[in-house]
């Protein structure tokens, strides 16, 4: 089968009993074979042209500021190179037609909600070395899907590695979320790796395996841990914000309102009005989401953390670790300066983006140094230029 239709294929994800389940989704159909024992769920494919996902609860939820770091042994007992592994369909009369395929394709899934919204690894074999002279390959894509929308961090490569068992072993996999994404690794002492998702969006609170149509895969030590980080966690409360910014009296802290944007870059999309509040944390400072976000909404909670702003030595000046609307990390070329006007500018030189914000009233009624409006300032959902929008 070619790899264009496979992945279409796969990535309609026919999900049989797994997006709801809380656990182990086992059972036995004509076409599919689930069981567990001794510790090891066993999950058998016979459906052609069908991918199936058996998910488990991970305990994590989005949101929470938490995200999964998992750890399993993982093999595919239908994994012999140049072995072709029989699969059936049934037709409009009824009738069971029976195919064969070759080096059926397997997985992992993570921060699984729904066939819609998920982060997966797809690995089939590789060329067989028949004389023993090479690592053993894999071919591997790395991919999230986000509203129906498939976005490739691999496409299908090859990869090569002693850490790879041939055949129907057992690999070690390991998950573990990275600043922005989660870096995939493979073998006992992550010796190996894989790739990197480029996404640390978690959607749901599901995580499991993929079994490609004709692929009959083994799991054991299924290890499921918690991870914090700080970006997504909801440091302070509506109510806690506000209490502290009442009693600061630092002439940076408070409130900013959305003012304006500037841009050179027509291929970014707004992510949102953002209205954050500015608190010191030591010599830094954290800008605070409260509300705004019209990209991936749902993804932002307030009190959560939006940029973090380190000094450079210069008065004013700071390096900014800018999250947009994605939480992905930003970094280079991103700097701040916070006016004696009480206006707040972000410049973002690689994008030629710079964002402003006003410093607004605060919660005790009394203004900042350049604002001297209403607290809630007119929204401005209309770019300032037209045809130019932003990711942030």
């Amino acid at each position: 089968m070619k790899a264009p239709r496979l992945l279409s294929l796969l990535l309609s994800l026919l999900c049989i009993g797994a997006g709801a389940a809380q656990s182990w989704y086992t059972g036995e159909t004509p076409l599919r074979r689930v069981t567990v024992q001794n510790g090891v769920l066993t999950d058998c494919n016979s459906q052609a042209d069908s991918c199936v996902i058996n998910t488990t609860a991970t305990g994590i939820n989005p949101g929470e500021g938490v995200r999964p770091a998992i750890t399993l042994d993982i093999a595919n007992l239908h994994n012999r190179t140049g072995r072709r592994y029989e699969v059936f369909t049934v037709d409009s009369a009824g009738q069971t037609l029976r195919q064969k395929v070759e080096n059926p394709v397997w997985g992992v899934v993570w921060g699984y909600r729904d066939p819609q919204n998920h982060h997966g690894l797809l690995l089939r074999a590789g060329a067989d070395d028949f004389y023993g002279y090479q690592a053993p390959e894999w071919l591997c894509t790395i991919y999230t899907v986000a509203r129906g929308d498939t976005i490739f961090h691999t496409r299908w490569k090859r990869v090569a590695s002693n850490s790879i068992h041939p055949g129907s072993d057992y690999n070690r996999l390991h998950i573990v979320p990275v600043s922005g994404g989660y870096e995939i690794l493979l073998g006992p002492e992550q010796e190996f790796r894989l790739g990197v998702c480029r996404d640390d969006r978690l959607f749901g609170d599901q995580a499991g395996i993929c079994v490609g149509s004709g692929a009959c895969v083994c799991v054991k030590n299924w290890t499921v841990t918690p991870r914090e980080y700080s970006e997504r966690h909801v440091i302070w409360s509506a109510d806690e914000l506000d209490e502290i910014l009442r009693q600061s009296h630092h002439p940076a802290e408070g409130f900013y309102e959305f003012l304006q944007a500037s841009a050179t870059n027509s291929y970014t999309r707004l992510g949102g009005n953002y209205r954050l509040a500015m608190v010191s944390s030591g010599p830094h400072f954290l800008l605070i989401y409260v509300e705004g976000a019209q990209r991936f909404g749902d993804q932002w909670q307030t009190g959560m953390v939006k940029a973090v702003l380190e000094p450079t030595g210069l008065s004013n000046l700071f390096n900014v670790t800018w999250y947009d609307a994605e939480h992905r990390p930003i970094r280079e070329g991103v700097k701040a300066i916070i006016g004696d006007n009480g206006v707040l500018t972000i410049h973002f030189s690689r994008e030629g983006v710079i964002l402003e914000w006003n410093r607004a009233i605060g919660p005790d009624g009394e203004t900042g140094t350049g604002n001297h409006g209403s607290y809630h300032t007119t929204s401005l959902l209309t770019p300032r230029y037209p045809g130019t929008y932003l990711f942030f």
